[in-house]
């Protein structure tokens, strides 16, 4: 039996539609427009948000609905404007906070910067990592310091975390998964360009494929409509249960093993090629085919 159309694409950033160097390459850009063309959904999904995001979507030259931080918010890129918000319980962040602080790291809160003006609370008295410094720098993300975190009201948290080396971060993970177990999820993702560990802590109901679902949803698109390609752990609930689960060749080894398909990697546009295939291959379905009997 022949694969039916695909009506829409969910597209990690790092690792995946940018090259190693964070860059966005020509042919990569031009791909998404050639999908965009041929009338499917392209929907970006990234652990980043909307702030971190925007000189990435300016590349691209692509603004839509799309999921950020790990799937607790859908946002519409075109308004600014935030669609659904999976928060953090606010006692389960100060929790969270009370932890990483006692540990001797400033913690990361992230916001919702429609509701509250900044990206990021942090920890003040705490003196900032190098790697918390690059990461501010890099992503330009506006930030309030604020003391004692772990008391403080997070009505608009949605995420709570630490940029520090990879051993410290691990430490600080596996400290933080013993003390809350289910009630958290917890991952670490690395950022090869700045050689360095990001750790995030979430509300259990957070993962991309959540954020997928609730963009599909609005368009009436099925799961098995759905084609995810990522690499990084945050990637896997997607890559698991969309129709077509694609891990990029530069993808970590539990991403490649629960893929579908592996492609090549982002340092040789491997997502152009594939998307360029699967626009040639007419793998592609309208997300909103005419009616019977009228010509396109």
């Amino acid at each position: 039996m022949a694969q039916p159309p695909y009506r829409m694409i969910a597209i990690d950033l790092d690792g995946t539609l940018l090259r190693p160097d964070h860059s966005v390459s020509p042919r990569v850009k031009d791909a998404i427009h050639k999908v965009l063309r041929a009338g499917m959904l392209v929907c970006f999904a990234t652990g980043r948000n909307l702030t971190e995001s925007q000189a990435i979507l300016d590349s691209i030259s692509h603004y839509d609905t799309a999921v950020f931080v790990g799937g607790a918010m859908i946002v519409d890129t075109r308004e600014g404007k935030t669609l659904h918000r999976t928060g953090m319980q606010p006692q389960l962040a100060r929790e969270v906070c009370a932890v990483i602080e006692s540990l001797g790291h400033a913690a990361l809160v992230l916001e919702d910067t429609s509701q509250t003006g900044v990206d990021y609370l942090i920890s003040a008295g705490i003196e900032l990592s190098e790697a918390t410094r690059n990461w501010i720098a890099t992503t330009r993300a506006a930030v309030r310091r604020v003391a004692n975190l772990a008391s403080y009201p997070h009505q608009h948290t949605v995420r709570v975390g630490i940029c520090a080396p990879r051993a410290e971060v691990e430490r600080v993970r596996d400290i933080l998964c013993e003390r809350f177990g289910s009630r958290i999820v917890c991952q670490v993702l690395y950022v090869p360009p700045l050689d360095m560990e990001v750790m995030e802590v979430f509300d259990p109901a957070v993962n991309k494929w959540e954020g997928v679902l609730h963009v599909a949803r609005r368009h009436g698109i099925k799961p098995e409509q759905i084609i995810a390609i990522g690499d990084d752990v945050n990637d896997l609930p997607m890559i698991r249960n969309a129709g077509l689960g694609v891990a990029m060749g530069n993808a970590r080894p539990e991403v490649r093993q629960a893929a579908k398909l592996v492609i090549k990697p982002n340092s040789e546009d491997g997502l152009a090629e594939f998307l360029e295939d699967i626009v040639r291959q007419h793998l592609v379905a309208p997300e909103n085919p005419p009616p019977a009997g009228r010509e396109t």
